[in-house]
């Protein structure tokens, strides 16, 4: 299901912000970010079932969107998703098509 993926994906996120996997107090915004980048892949024409189906790109994309915005304070400077991210997405959608 999409809640047990989306625990999956958490783990691995904490793990590559080094947060602690007891540390409770960083999932709500992680989980906002984890459901954000899921809604801009599944925006870039990516089905649900791909999304879902562990595909390594997918994981990828979901680390480097939680890297760029998690912790983000708003203090006015811009923050842009690097440009490996939108090659990773064109990669991942064209997967799709094939």
């Amino acid at each position: 299901t999409m809640s047990d993926y989306l625990q999956k994906i958490k783990v691995s996120v904490k793990k590559s912000l080094m947060i602690p996997s007891d540390d409770l107090e960083s999932d709500p915004e992680l989980t906002l970010h984890i459901n954000s980048c899921f809604s801009l892949i599944r925006s870039a024409g990516v089905s649900d079932a791909l999304i879902m189906s562990g595909n390594g790109l997918v994981e990828a994309l979901v680390l480097i969107y939680c890297k760029t915005f998690y912790g983000f304070t708003n203090d006015g400077s811009v923050k842009e998703l690097p440009s490996s991210f939108d090659l990773l997405l064109r990669q991942l959608v064209l997967t799709q098509e094939v």
